[in-house]
């Protein structure tokens, strides 16, 4: 399972081992502020150090939620085209740690089973939005829309890493846009369809960032 996700490339990773006191429980990002803004300041210095310029802490959350929902959920939404069996988020059970950059490291320590994305959206995702709403004043428009986001930015990776599996990845979008999904983005048609999210995750706000490859103001 390990070695099959890891070759989609990094955010897929997944390591089911806590070896160290370095790892930190999901649920203190929602429970403690001050675990949750030590995140959002890191994010915000990397933003400003890229950027040449101050940064919005808005913003900064936004992009640091991007970066936490796609590490959590690239796995899941992997496992589900693949068909296999992978540990299952929950806040207490699903670790990570600081990393300088790149992919948040992630260790899932939970049951394995079936994938169940629906289920990971109600008791890990929404949790973890409902805390950087609460302390960011992020509207959850623009924080679901990044859950989505995520979901469909590893879709959009299988489908270039893995084309043999597009149909499959494909397919599972377009469940998601069908059920938890509904209204928060489109799917086009043809053998190679793109992601349009109807909101925006605020990025465009950083000096010379730019709009998202799935950014509906870049269609305007």
């Amino acid at each position: 399972m390990q070695s099959k996700l890891a070759e989609l490339g990094g955010f897929f990773a997944l390591d089911d081992t806590v070896d160290d006191a370095t790892w930190t429980p999901l649920r203190a990002l929602v429970e403690d502020g001050a675990v949750l803004d030590e995140r959002v300041t890191f994010t915000q210095a990397l933003l400003a150090e890229m950027a040449g310029a101050d940064i919005d802490r808005r913003v900064a959350a936004s992009t640091m939620s991007l970066g936490l929902f796609a590490r959590l959920l690239a796995p899941q939404v992997a496992a589900t085209v693949l068909g296999i069996d992978i540990p299952a988020l929950d806040l207490d059970t699903t670790f990570w740690k600081p990393a300088a950059a790149g992919p948040w490291p992630i260790v899932v320590t939970g049951p394995v089973g079936v994938p169940d994305i629906s289920a990971a959206l109600t008791t890990v995702m929404r949790p973890l939005a409902e805390a950087i709403a609460a302390h960011y004043a992020l509207s959850s428009t623009v924080l679901d829309g990044n859950i989505a986001s995520a979901a469909f930015g590893a879709i959009a990776m299988i489908n270039l890493v893995r084309p043999e599996l597009a149909d499959a990845a494909t397919a599972v979008g377009r469940h998601l846009l069908d059920g938890p999904f509904v209204g928060k983005g489109t799917l086009s048609e043809g053998t190679t369809p793109s992601y349009v999210r109807c909101s925006c995750c605020l990025y465009y706000r950083i000096p010379g960032g730019g709009y998202c490859a799935d950014c509906i103001l870049g269609r305007s």
